[in-house]
């Protein structure tokens, strides 16, 4: 009787074994094979909201992508009702992306986001620059495209999709010239003060450079984050005043450091905790709140593409980054199990010439 026990327990064991190294091979493989339906209706892995997986380099990443890409990309609405209806609890991005009078009151104290202790007092200087509602009541809008700045646009063609979006957002002040690949439109640009000083010479000689390129992006909103660190407050307001001096189309508006403390720790609740958020993770969060169908284009984090191509750092130069400061490899974890949810579509690649319907392929 022992022995035949212990038989059976053998073979219990060697079955599970089996199993286990299956299912990690199906995972770990970078030849693993198509997911079927039932594995695509499957409920998402915690990516997007919960705890990170503990294996994040590029290689686990290109794997998970793979599998992710198995399956067809189908929008839905109640994936991305439920981010908006989170992300609007905690932070209302409609209403509170940047300062406004209604927001913002005579004799207050604002609060900067990325120097804990650090104030900045509301007196009417202040509230003389701020509209005195949100430019973004209007939401939800119908289709926005959120353009990040990676390499991986150059050559993508995807510039007359992104140009059909109704709301369009860039990042950090992008050069013209690339039509082909990132289009033209630009609703929403945000700016890193720090710029200013590196393209700009911190506006102490000639200004029109910067009031012209900020026209090159026509009418659109530039977002600047002139309370996140104390240092850069003056000059952000010395570029808001460039562009209304120089008569431009563009509109410079701050963003509100409420909104971004709340929004991170909206995302360290749900386990991600860079030294800070990207730009494009707070406006793709934004996002999230403000559009009924989301599209992510230029966000990848690695400098070669997904069949080891070597890319650029950015579509239009190949300066890098400022190392440990974000967290782009987490963040794009996060918008692949999004994808996945079906709340937005992250294209990567070339862009196909035909419109896209619902049910659009995306990474």
């Amino acid at each position: 009787m022992l022995r035949r026990w212990s038989w059976a327990l053998a073979l219990g064991v060697s079955i599970t074994l089996s199993f286990g190294l299956s299912v990690l091979w199906r995972i770990q493989s970078p030849e693993a094979p198509v997911m079927g339906a039932e594995q695509c209706r499957a409920p998402e892995q915690n990516w997007s909201t919960g705890s990170l997986p503990a294996r994040r380099e590029q290689g686990w990443i290109l794997r998970q992508l793979k599998l992710v890409q198995s399956c067809p990309w189908v929008h839905n609405a109640s994936a991305l009702g439920q981010y908006r209806e989170q992300l609007g609890r905690c932070c209302n991005a409609s209403a509170d992306l940047v300062l406004t009078h209604n927001n913002t009151r005579l004799g207050s104290q604002i609060l900067y986001d990325a120097q804990q202790g650090k104030k900045h007092p509301v007196k009417e200087e202040l509230l003389e620059v701020l509209p005195q509602g949100s430019p973004f009541q209007d939401a939800p809008y119908e289709c926005c495209a959120v353009v990040g700045n990676g390499g991986i646009l150059r050559n993508s063609s995807c510039g007359p999709e992104i140009d059909r979006a109704q709301f369009v957002v860039r990042f950090n002040l992008p050069p013209p010239g690339f039509a082909a690949d990132v289009g033209t439109k630009s609703s929403v640009v945000t700016m890193n003060p720090s710029i200013l000083h590196v393209r700009f010479r911190g506006l102490s000689r000639r200004r029109r450079p910067f009031a012209e390129a900020v026209g090159a992006h026509g009418s659109a909103l530039l977002l600047v984050p002139a309370f996140s660190f104390a240092a850069y407050t003056a000059i952000s307001f010395q570029a808001l005043y460039t562009l209304e001096d120089f008569g431009s189309p563009a509109r410079a508006l701050f963003m509100n450091p409420e909104y971004l403390a709340r929004l991170d720790g909206h995302w360290r609740r749900r386990g991600l905790r860079p030294k800070r958020l990207s730009s494009g993770f707070m406006l793709v969060s934004a996002a999230l709140e403000m559009c009924r169908h989301l599209t992510l284009y230029g966000f990848w984090p690695f400098p070669s593409d997904p069949q080891g191509r070597p890319l650029p750092h950015h579509y239009y130069d190949d300066q890098p980054p400022k190392p440990g400061f974000h967290a782009m490899p987490e963040e794009f974890i996060r918008y692949l199990g999004m994808h996945r949810q079906g709340a937005l579509r992250l294209h990567l690649g070339r862009c196909q010439a035909a419109a896209h319907n619902g049910a659009q392929s995306g990474v």
